[in-house]
């Protein structure tokens, strides 16, 4: 598949990233094993993971295509999704990593000098506190410093890793995908690809 060329409608770019991830099933056993994640986090944890493999493909989609094509597959996805159990709550989640991600850099002062935090953890707590589904969720942006406060430091580390694996894979299967365009290629060979990835993985 790559160094061909594909060509794929819109739709079909939307719902490629949506099979995908149902393929692939728990993002947890994928992409968190060596992380112990408590009970209580295990649904903010699950649905912000498959978010942040959305965002990831839809700024990979923009790369490929340009804004308004990008623009087109979130839409079609977020109709998808609401006929998706769990949906609404994935589109929510979507929507906060979005914000996080449109948010400025975090970095800290240390003994070593000024180091910058990585995106993620910006993702991490923007879930956090913004999934109905996590322990810390709040309903006021003025309870946020005190949540955090009370927040296990270990719970945002571990979830923040995760979802740099979780672009990471995305970056994986999907750049060498969009980055073949307009060839003609069917899109059962693009169904192939997946479906090898998805063994592979």
């Amino acid at each position: 598949m790559p160094g061909k060329k594909i060509n794929v409608g819109v739709y079909s770019l939307a719902e490629l990233p949506i099979d995908y991830l149902s393929r692939l099933g728990c993002p947890l056993a994928q992409l968190c094993s060596d992380q112990k994640v408590d009970p209580l986090y295990r649904d903010v944890f699950k649905t912000g993971i498959k978010a942040y493999q959305l965002v990831t493909y839809h700024e990979l989609v923009r790369e490929y295509y340009g804004r308004g094509v990008a623009n087109q597959v979130s839409s079609y996805q977020q109709r998808l999704l609401e006929r998706e159990p769990g949906g609404r709550s994935l589109g929510h989640s979507v929507r906060l990593v979005n914000r996080a991600l449109d948010s400025d850099t975090v970095a800290a002062d240390t003994d070593l000098g000024t180091v910058e935090i990585p995106i993620e953890m910006n993702v991490a707590l923007s879930l956090l506190l913004g999934a109905d589904s996590s322990p810390h969720f709040v309903r006021h942006p003025d309870d946020r410093v005190t949540e955090i406060s009370s927040m296990d430091m270990d719970v945002d580390w571990a979830l923040s890793k995760c979802l740099s694996r979780a672009r990471e894979n995305m970056q994986n299967v999907f750049t060498p995908l969009l980055g073949c365009i307009n060839s003609g290629v069917r899109s059962d060979h693009v169904e192939a690809y997946l479906r090898a990835r998805f063994t592979a993985n």
